[in-house]
């Protein structure tokens, strides 16, 4: 075990990509395929980070099915679309620059499936810089259960003190899987949620609002 050697993973969407827009236009893309009314897009970026079913609930007034047809279209038009309008948000790459200069690891835990995340890494390139990397598709159990960040821990070439694991997240669900996991938590207040979400509420040991901040805690 290293036990003095730091690792840092990260949530995806809402913490190092914003994928808002692009999840935005391919639900716009959609409602204009169904003659449905438009919906905000403050609306909907409060929703992103609970997925496509939580996309659709300020959307639709029904209940849509996972794996319906719906939900499959909205899919295919994402994997279209897919980076278009993403991007990195403010100061990841200063911050994973200075991680790599530290000698610090780094990952990336995400509920997203495969079949999006490796190309957004990718196109960001990022893919050949993690150390490990989780997608919802590769677990039985999502976030927030732990599952997800134990499979990440699995994956790697060393073994780390679970002291010296941070997990960086802005939604409850990532904090709450990394208390779960018994590795440290930073909760990012940048991201996709609810005004009346207080990230306070999370009980997570660190809260953030800049992603440079990561430098001072770890």
């Amino acid at each position: 075990m290293m036990a003095d050697k730091k690792f840092v993973l990260f949530d995806l969407d809402g913490t190092l990509i914003d994928t808002a827009p692009d999840m935005y236009l391919a639900l716009s893309i959609l409602l204009d395929e169904e003659n449905e009314k438009m919906v905000s897009y403050d609306l909907v970026r409060t929703q992103v980070s609970n997925g496509v079913l939580g996309i659709f609930s300020v959307a639709f007034s029904d209940n849509p099915e996972i794996e319906g047809d719906r939900y499959e279209r909205y899919l295919d038009i994402y994997e279209s679309i897919l980076g278009q309008k993403s991007k990195l948000f403010d100061n990841v790459s200063q911050l994973l620059d200075s991680l790599d200069s530290r000698g610090i690891d780094f990952g990336v835990v995400t509920n997203k499936s495969s079949r999006f995340t490796i190309p957004l890494l990718s196109q960001f390139d990022l893919l050949g810089r993690i150390k490990t990397l989780v997608c919802g598709d590769e677990v039985k159990n999502r976030k927030p259960d732990p599952e997800p960040l134990f499979k990440a821990l699995d994956k790697t070439e060393n073994s780390y003190n679970s002291s010296n694991v941070y997990y960086v997240g802005d939604a409850k669900k990532d904090i709450t899987a990394a208390r779960a996991a018994d590795i440290r938590s930073i909760a990012c207040t940048y991201g996709y949620r609810d005004a009346n979400d207080d990230p306070k509420s999370w009980e997570s040991e660190f809260i953030i609002n800049n992603i440079m901040k990561v430098n001072e805690i770890v």
